[in-house]
């Protein structure tokens, strides 16, 4: 009865146990975490592995450029995350909106940071437009841990079948993280693909 007990209370620390999230390729995904014979490992969705090119066929690395995800998705670079909360129209605007965290342990500055200009819509051809306007005012200082909800737009655009959303740091703010020796990944473009919502 004992033994049945504690194997019932395993399932059931395991059945409760709360996700964390864990980044693979700068892209944040739930996972569970299990701990056997005292090692910690995580469970993942195999759906979430393939989505971001954490599973490869016959040990091919892929080229990154970027790293990528889906609406909804939170993407980190070592540095700051960004997630893309929503796309929208407004009149002959294209606009997003995006939730920018500091996960360094230090402030960043807004010269630190993506600005308005390094946000691009693009479509399938490749075409990219800039999103040069804040709605409600652009990033001055984020403190560690701490985030901001910004809006950003196009100007005015009748063109339509927008199908990514580009993140491209300047030079500049890329070489303001390294003087000041955060911990930057190797890959800091990000890119969302507005056809696709994280489930």
């Amino acid at each position: 009865m004992k033994k049945l007990t504690l194997g019932f209370l395993l399932v059931a620390s395991v059945a409760t146990a709360q996700t964390q999230t864990v980044f693979i390729n700068g892209v944040g995904l739930q996972a569970t975490p299990v701990t056997e014979k005292g090692v910690v490992y995580y469970k993942f969705k195999a759906d979430d592995l393939k989505r971001v090119g954490a599973i490869t066929a016959g040990g091919v690395t892929p080229k990154m450029e970027a790293v990528k995800g889906c609406v909804g998705d939170t993407l980190f670079n070592g540095v700051y995350t960004v997630q893309l909360l929503n796309t929208f129209w407004e009149g002959d605007r294209f606009g997003a909106t995006l939730k920018i965290a500091n996960a360094s342990k230090q402030e960043l500055h807004n010269f630190m940071l993506p600005s308005p200009s390094d946000v691009k819509a693009a479509n399938k051809a490749g075409n990219a437009v800039e999103m040069p306007n804040d709605e409600d005012g652009w990033l001055d200082t984020l403190l560690p841990g701490a985030n901001t909800t910004v809006k950003t737009m196009t100007d005015n655009i009748k063109q339509k079948g927008w199908t990514r959303l580009l993140v491209r740091p300047s030079a500049s703010s890329i070489r303001e993280l390294q003087d000041d020796k955060l911990p930057l990944a190797k890959v800091y473009n990000m890119e969302f693909d507005l056809t696709c919502t994280k489930k």
